[in-house]
């Protein structure tokens, strides 16, 4: 519809609803952060107006106010909107329009706009679903929480939990074009979105706005979690403690811990729920495999609250009890929905013991830790004496030299974050070297590049996004990493098909994959991760150099300004037995084996080994795990099956309904080789398959 290539089913072009969300993975992955923190969830709901070509920014905006002002009763003086101030480069003009229209609301509550609506460029406010597709400026609301309120719009966008965006209204106008163009598109539309649970976080943490001082603004301190929570207490007979675990941390105290296991059960509960009333079953494969990994997280930490029965499912019936209202579906799919999960519960309890067990002793052994000392391990399971040697299979391209890597104490976050092609296609030589150049043209411009890796249908950068700009209260704006992600792949792409002299082909993949680094350990792992991946996707041999690879040593050999660090070109020399890193980290080869003996999804062993400090070599499981995926492609048996070209003139009668047995006769089977009927008599045929004949003749 926004595209024009089809029209609006109904008139007026309006609508509005509430979208359930899932984000736990891709682009967009929150599975790593929930529990730890009060706002991070794998399901949400998205309440959205939408105007398919029918009203635009001045009734978006004017019905905005109405709400969160007059309705919902927010103080005006918190509010703050933002409107689309393009940067150097960036599409389209400033949206003068939403600018005046929000002026005139402010105005009218004696509020000066030119404090309360604030700026902001196309990272921040130009809404893009994709590389392409239909776009457009957008204008948020954003609430101040500190105690006064009276920050001027000073916290808008600085990634502060005081002054957090609830909603977003994006004016849909322009068609983002694969060369990087922008065309308008054929209607104007509107496409906003409010986050429900942040919305009844504030106006309940704050006591209907009355409280701001004492406010304690959580989106599970709220009665959309806390039925959930207190069917946890009745069946754990644990208590809800609100605490939080400081930041880096997995919890350090019992009741954090608990706590943590109460957020978790509550959110994955509404994820698992929904999405198996919507169809969607756990499995092996793509998104049934999220919601298994899911599953099988909540159910670990379901043992930290003492659960060793299948517990989950019970859950199901509050949830119904409490949002059926809104989604009948999860009512009328209640049944099928405990019985699913109660099944994948008691499937993965029956590893999930001797999982930990495992996983406990083999932890203790690489911090040096007698694993029989210990009293419990890091779900509540006693653990068993196991012993697994070291993997020293991992090679990395580069040798890791912990001065030569940026300390990790600095406060601004590092990534790293991987794309790829477009259905996998293989860049050419050529068209590496322009990506490669893509990503080093702003090395030290927008962000600090400490590994960059051009595969031939993937790319890996390890990346610390740089300061843009100094904020109102002096803080540092730093370039994002979205922001980061449009310029390499876009710059890259519009490249190469200039230089292939075609238009309009995709050249990447729009998910793009990116993590956050969380400590020194996981820095290096994801740094000698990088550097071995030509070599541990054997792209190249032993011997053999990459030149697509790129680390700050190897730019300094080839200028041969080193200073003596060593030219790591010409080969992949093995990581020492001796790092730190060999010494503190879960092997690819244990981990795998938890996966394939134990069933623990990846994520779920890295979640245990962030707990007791350690990583997870998840090169090294990736390569245990395209081993097997090779092993079974070289097991399949494939077989051509031809259709006869004998026409079949008389139609085949079944019996079945009438008798469970008939008279065995002379029937037509059809075997096929080299094009040529053979007629089998049905006896003879069903005796050469292993079959029994009896001596009446007959066949049942």
């Amino acid at each position: 519809i926004f595209l024009g290539q089809t029209k609006c089913p109904y008139t007026p072009g309006r609508a509005a609803d509430t979208q359930k969300c899932i984000r736990a993975g891709g682009k967009h992955n929150d599975l790593d952060d929930v529990g730890l923190d009060t706002y991070h969830h794998t399901f949400f709901e998205m309440l959205g107006n939408w105007s398919f070509g029918d009203y635009f920014k001045k009734d978006a905006i004017a019905w905005s106010w109405e709400l969160i002002v007059e309705r919902f009763k927010f103080p005006p003086n918190r509010v703050y909107a933002t409107i689309y101030q393009p940067d150097p480069g960036d599409p389209s003009e400033r949206d003068q329009e939403a600018w005046d229209l929000w002026a005139e609301k402010y105005r009218s509550v004696g509020l000066d706009p030119a404090v309360h609506i604030v700026n902001g460029n196309k990272k921040d406010n130009f809404w893009m679903m994709g590389e392409t597709g239909p776009c457009g400026p957008c204008s948020e609301i954003h609430i101040d929480l500190t105690p006064a309120g009276d920050t001027r719009g000073a916290l808008v966008n600085k990634g502060t939990a005081e002054c957090i965006e609830i909603w977003n209204n994006v004016f849909i106008q322009f068609n983002a074009n694969p060369d990087g163009t922008f065309t308008p598109l054929p209607a104007q539309h509107v496409d906003t979105g409010m986050g429900f649970e942040r919305v009844v976080s504030i106006i309940q943490g704050t006591k209907g706005f009355t409280d701001f001082a004492n406010a304690k603004i959580s989106n599970y301190e709220t009665d959309i979690f806390r039925p959930i929570f207190d069917e946890i207490e009745k069946l754990s007979g644990k208590t809800y403690g609100c605490t939080l675990p400081q930041s880096g941390s997995t919890g350090a105290t019992e009741q954090e811990k608990v706590d943590i296991a109460f957020r978790v059960i509550g959110d994955h509960i509404r994820t698992l729920s929904f999405a198996i009333a919507d169809g969607i079953q756990p499995g092996n494969t793509d998104r049934n495999y999220v919601l298994r990994r899911i599953l099988r997280r909540a159910v670990r930490y379901g043992r930290t609250l003492g659960f060793k029965e299948p517990f989950f499912y019970k859950l199901v019936d509050v949830l119904a009890r409490k949002m059926g209202d809104v989604f009948p579906e999860i009512r009328a799919k209640q049944k099928h929905v405990e019985e699913v999960l109660k099944r994948e519960e008691e499937a993965f309890n029956r590893t999930l013991d001797k999982g930990i067990a495992l996983f406990e002793a083999e932890a203790a052994r690489l911090v040096g830790e007698p694993a029989v000392t210990r009293e419990k391990g890091s779900a509540g399971a006693s653990p068993a004496v196991f012993g697994a040697p070291p993997d020293t299979s991992h090679a990395a391209a580069a040798t890791y030299y912990r001065r030569r890597l940026p300390h990790f104490e600095r406060p601004w976050a590092k990534y790293m974050v991987t794309f790829s092609t477009c259905e996998r296609r293989v860049l050419a030589p050529a068209e590496r070297d322009i990506v490669l150049k893509t990503v080093l043209h702003d090395h030290t411009r927008k962000y600090e590049l400490y590994a960059a890796c051009v595969m031939p249908d993937h790319v890996h950068v390890l990346i610390e996004p740089g300061v843009k700009e100094g904020g109102a209260t002096g803080a540092p704006v730093f370039h994002s990493l979205p922001e980061i992600l449009q310029t390499l792949k876009s710059v890259s792409a519009h490249h190469i098909s200039k230089a292939a002299g075609v238009k309009g082909v995709q050249t990447w993949e729009n998910e793009s994959f990116d993590r956050m680094i969380r400590s020194d350990a996981d820095l290096e792992e994801k740094f000698l991760y990088i550097c071995g991946n030509p070599w541990g996707e054997n792209v190249v041999g032993p011997e053999e150099d990459y030149e697509w690879l790129w680390t700050p040593e190897r730019a300094a050999a080839a200028l041969d300004v080193s200073g003596g660090a060593p030219n790591t070109a010409g080969g992949a020399p093995a990581l020492p037995d001796s790092s730190e890193a060999a010494s503190r980290a879960i092997s690819g080869a244990f981990a795998f084996r938890l996966y394939d003996e134990q069933g623990f999804p990846l994520d779920l062993t890295e979640l245990m080994a962030r707990e007791r400090g350690l990583t997870v070599d998840t090169a090294g499981f990736e390569k245990h795990m395209a081993e097997q995926r090779a092993r079974a492609r070289a097991a399949q048996k494939k077989q051509v099956i031809e259709l006869s070209e004998i026409e079949t003139k008389e139609p085949t009668a079944f019996l079945g309904y009438d008798q469970l047995s008939i008279p065995a006769k002379v029937l037509e089977v059809v075997a096929l080789k080299d094009k040529t009927a053979v007629i089998l008599d049905v006896t003879t045929a069903y005796a050469e398959m292993g079959g029994q004949v009896g001596d009446t003749g007959e066949l049942s």
